[in-house]
């Protein structure tokens, strides 16, 4: 029997976090979460997660700074990371496409549901973007 997906989750604000860990080990994910960016990036290297999801207002080390870092490592830098934040600044939305984001997602606008869905699909998509670095950026209406 093949090995559940992980998941690494890194977010500040538990509740958030409990809410949508549960939905996602409900959809038979293995969910790890980080409640800052600097923990985030030290679990990214040892979990070796299949997607991170990633909150961009975080302590210690922001999202940005937290993905433009996972980019830089080699062991880290094919992993697909999905934005998952209340911020919906184009400046944002922009930098995260730059930093090949798999999908920038606003929480206000996304059911726990929905977020299952985006992760399935970038598990799915994950070789393709790998090699083509093609970035799918999910804004909110």
């Amino acid at each position: 029997m093949a090995l559940q997906p992980r998941i690494l989750m890194v977010e500040d604000h538990p509740d958030v976090a409990d809410l949508y860990q549960l939905k996602l080990q409900l959809e038979g994910y293995r969910v790890a979460v980080a409640a800052d960016g600097a923990s985030g990036l030290e679990l990214a290297g040892s979990l070796r997660p299949d997607v991170i999801l990633l909150d961009i207002h975080l302590p210690m080390l922001d999202g940005m700074q937290m993905l433009a870092a996972l980019r830089e490592r080699p062991d880290t830098r094919d992993i697909p990371v999905v934005v998952f934040t209340e911020d919906e600044s184009r400046e944002l939305m922009e930098e995260a496409e730059r930093l090949a984001a798999a999908a920038y997602l606003v929480k206000a606008n996304v059911l726990p549901s929905g977020l299952a869905q985006v992760v399935a699909a970038v598990l799915r998509d994950a070789p393709a973007r790998v090699e083509t670095a093609a970035d799918v950026i999910i804004q909110a209406s």
